[in-house]
Parts: C-alpha cells; sequence; structure tokens
C-alpha cells in the first residue's frame, strides 16, 4: 500500500501528541523507539495527502542534494524506490549518514540516526570510539541530543522501553532480512545461529582493525539482523563511479525478483556485499600505492 510506512508514523505522532500510548494501537505496526515519532508530531498539524507531497518532496530534494547528478542512476533502483513508495524515512538516514561521514555535525547526526537503531549497531560504537581518540567534542555533542532526546521521551512516556522491546520483538525476522542472517537462514537453525553468529564476528574484527569507516558502516548493516532493502541506502555514499551506482541499481532490482520468488528481502545482501568486496578492492589498491611510493621515490633520487 502507498505510504503505508509514513502513516503508521504519522498515527503514532498523533498518539504521543493526546497523550496516548503508540504501541498500544490494535494492528499498527510501531516497532520503533519512541523518540523516532517525535519527528513526526509536527507533520500531524497537516492532511494526510498533504504530508505524503511534503514527505516525497524533501526526500526528493535531500537524495538530489547528497548524490546531485549521480542520483539519476539510483532513482530508479528497489531501494530508493520502496522508499519513496512506503514513504520511509531512508533518504533522511542517508542525509545524517553523508554528515557522519564527512565529519560535519557528526555526533548530532549520529544521535538521530541512532533512533533507527539497525543502521548503526557497529557504526555507533565504532565512531565513539573513534571520537574519544581523535575529537571528544562530538561525543559530548552526541551525549546532549540524544540525553535530550532520551529525557524527553521518558517524560512523556515512562515505561515505553519496556512496550517497545515487547512489541520490537514480534519484527524479529531475521530469517529473512538483507542480512548475513538471512542469506545463511537455509541451513537448520542450530547451524544457522553458529554459522551466521562465527561469521558476522569474523566480519566485525575484520572490519574494526581496518579503522575504515566505509568498511564499517557496510559490515555493520550486513551483519544487523534487523535490515531491509530500503535500508541499504547508506551505501549509495560509498559508491563513486557512475556506472557502479547503475551496476547497484540493475542488481537491486535482480535481488528483487528472487526476493519475490522466496517471498523474502535476503537476496537484497547482495547489494551490501557487491560494496564490500568493491571497497576491499578500493582500500588494497591504496594500500600498493602506499607502499609503492616510497620505492619510486627512492629510484627517482638514484636516477
Amino acid at each position: 500500500m502507498p505510504f503505508k510506512d509514513i502513516d503508521i508514523f504519522l498515527l503514532a505522532a498523533q498518539a504521543i501528541f493526546q497523550g496516548l500510548d503508540p504501541y498500544s494501537i490494535q494492528g499498527v505496526e510501531v516497532f520503533y523507539p519512541l523518540p523516532f515519532y517525535f519527528l513526526f508530531i509536527p507533520l500531524t498539524v497537516l492532511p494526510v495527502q498533504a504530508v505524503h507531497v511534503v514527505w516525497t518532496a524533501l526526500q526528493m530534494v535531500i537524495l538530489v542534494a547528497i548524490l546531485r547528478r549521480r542520483a539519476l542512476w539510483v532513482a530508479l533502483s528497489m531501494p530508493v524506490f520502496l522508499t519513496f513508495l512506503l514513504g520511509q524515512v531512508d533518504i533522511v538516514m542517508l542525509g545524517l549518514f553523508t554528515l557522519l561521514r564527512s565529519g560535519v555535525a557528526g555526533g548530532i547526526a549520529l544521535a538521530f540516526m541512532v533512533l533507527k537503531p539497525q543502521l548503526v549497531l557497529l557504526l555507533a560504537p565504532w565512531m565513539l570510539w573513534t571520537w574519544w581518540r581523535r575529537d571528544r567534542r562530538q561525543i559530548a555533542w552526541f551525549a546532549l541530543v540524544l540525553g535530550v532526546i532520551v529525557v524527553s521521551s521518558f517524560i512523556v512516556q515512562p515505561d515505553w522501553l519496556a512496550r517497545f522491546v515487547a512489541r520490537s520483538g514480534e519484527r524479529t525476522r531475521a530469517n529473512i532480512s538483507s542480512s548475513l542472517w538471512g542469506l545463511l537462514s537455509f541451513l537448520p537453525t542450530p547451524m544457522w545461529f553458529a554459522a551466521a553468529g562465527l561469521l558476522a564476528l569474523v566480519l566485525v574484527v575484520w572490519a574494526w582493525r581496518k579503522n575504515d569507516f566505509d568498511l564499517v558502516a557496510a559490515v555493520g548493516l550486513l551483519v544487523s539482523p534487523y535490515i531491509f532493502s530500503y535500508n541499504l541506502l547508506p551505501l549509495l555514499a560509498m559508491i563513486r563511479k557512475p556506472i557502479a551506482l547503475l551496476a547497484w541499481t540493475v542488481l537491486s532490482w535482480v535481488a528483487f525478483a528472487a526476493a519475490a520468488l522466496e517471498i523474502s528481502d535476503r537476496a537484497s545482501a547482495l547489494l551490501t556485499i557487491a560494496v564490500l568486496i568493491a571497497l576491499f578492492v578500493r582500500s588494497e589498491r591504496a594500500n600498493l600505492r602506499l607502499r609503492s611510493a616510497p620505492t619510486s621515490e627512492g629510484q627517482g633520487m638514484v636516477a
């Protein structure tokens, strides 16, 4: 159903504004932390159809502002299409991710990204560790903004965390998610947990040791058990060449076709794997250039 998700966000925001528990709305999938829905309270003053227009326009502006002409290559990709169709927030999250990646207002951007925690399960602790060593002001901004958000949410509804945990458990669908967990779900359950858990641990350690923002972010998306195809938009900020974006768009539709056949979204994890392979190759080429640079310089001096 078009704009299904933004309509849910609006219903939850209206409930909060009226002093009601959004997690008690019957037949509505309210699965995010309570402060996530605070963002939509200002939109509740508008008619629903107007919200659809405003929200779509806002996301179009953000997408073009981030990717510029490259937006043409991904506008018809399945994750972008689904984000517009459902009225999801992932283009806004792409905007926050871009700020975080650039180092501009990173602490503030991460504080808001945490409201959709599956996107930053690995990236958030890695950023805090990095900031602790290099820029502790960002930790202060992160703590201040997130602290205000969290305290406000408990003032509004003191028991929201327990209600959130109870409802979010209904969406534990790791076996059909666009993640490592989804890809390996064909295995028998005990073997699935063991294999996916071990491989996730190996990938996390590898990414952390590489100490590269893009690798950490991409691995975080791959190992998160709550990721679906429209959550993969941060990958777009890591792809530079238009031809690579076009390939990503084509692959997204191939993955969607596979997903439609098996009624799951796990094939979309191939999008993350493709980007990870490209990032690894890029990193190795950069390391090779660095290693060869002193040799070349030395040869020039001898000559």
